[in-house]
């Protein structure tokens, strides 16, 4: 069972569709408190591991706890979760005050409450004074910004947001990420995006998974401090490295994890015979090391 610092815990996570691993052993912790980015290109398994969370696949092997539960079995407290995924679900005819109330009423919360609770939530999110708008008068950013409130309204232990960003104007996503920080206090948010700089301002901590594993957690900072960390590409693939036979990840490269000096290490690969094509550190900020352990964009 997760500790009280978990939200979640995935051990051994394989996930499978028809012939497709969209999960391949994964092995990931999730805190229960701050913003936790994940992190991976298209198809790396982030949308699956979601999926996963919110109980909407079941695993064919591995375990897999959230707050104690397994979300596969049926009558597990989904209202411990709140998801925003790209399409919003608001209503277009309904102002944005009462986007809000109904969606909290439809999960129990009584009339006067969640007319309250609206309030303050829009306040947060700086769209207080859109509260009697309907939706479909909203612009792009506004409404996203609804969106985002409607995410809030409910008690929720966890609440995920899918790409909180996309589609907005740098003005319009900066004052989304400033709500996230601002509503992220008492919870945990789970963050899935592809905006690098977005991730390394928001999260707590981070994990970059590729081709259903985990490639490296921790927090941003740690991450763009790793100078025992060296990226190296030859014309095998794989490399010797003090009697173990390292095989590359699936961007062609092998990480060699060593508090050796640069040229040491370079020079004791050649020693045993690696024909090296590439050989550098790990480069400096989030985006750096997102490009070196997958290969490429998001």
């Amino acid at each position: 069972m997760p500790s009280d610092n978990l939200a979640a815990s995935f051990r051994g996570i394989s996930v499978r569709y028809g012939d497709v691993t969209a999960l391949d052993g994964l092995d990931l912790d999730i805190p229960a408190r701050g913003v936790f980015g994940l992190l991976g290109r298209n198809g790396a398994g982030k949308t699956t591991a979601i999926r996963a969370l919110v109980g909407l696949v079941q695993p064919f092997s591995g375990t897999l706890e959230v707050f104690g539960g397994d979300p596969a079995i049926s009558g597990w407290n989904t209202e411990r979760i709140s998801v925003l995924f790209a399409e919003d679900g608001l209503l277009p005819p309904l102002t944005v005050e009462e986007n809000l109330t109904v969606w909290a009423r439809l999960h129990g919360v009584r009339w006067r409450e969640a007319t309250s609770l609206a309030g303050a939530v829009l306040e947060s999110t700086g769209i207080a004074g859109y509260s009697g708008t309907k939706v479909k008068e909203l612009s792009t950013g506004n409404r996203r910004l609804a969106a985002l409130a409607r995410t809030f309204m409910l008690p929720s232990d966890m609440v995920m947001l899918d790409e909180p960003t996309s589609s907005l104007d740098p003005v319009r996503a900066d004052e989304v990420r400033r709500a996230i920080g601002r509503l992220a206090e008492s919870r945990l948010v789970l963050l899935s995006t592809h905006n690098l700089n977005e991730a390394e301002e928001l999260c707590d901590r981070v994990a970059i998974i590729d081709g259903g594993r985990l490639v490296v957690s921790g927090p941003p900072g740690e991450l763009e401090r790793m100078p025992d960390r060296y990226m190296v590409r030859t014309e095998s693939g794989g490399l010797e490295f003090r009697g173990s036979r390292l095989e590359p990840s699936s961007n062609g490269s092998v990480v060699v994890e060593c508090g050796d000096p640069a040229a040491d290490v370079l020079a004791e690969l050649l020693a045993a015979g690696n024909r090296i094509t590439e050989f550098r550190p790990y480069r400096k900020n989030l985006s750096g090391v997102f490009m070196d352990l997958t290969g490429g964009g998001s």
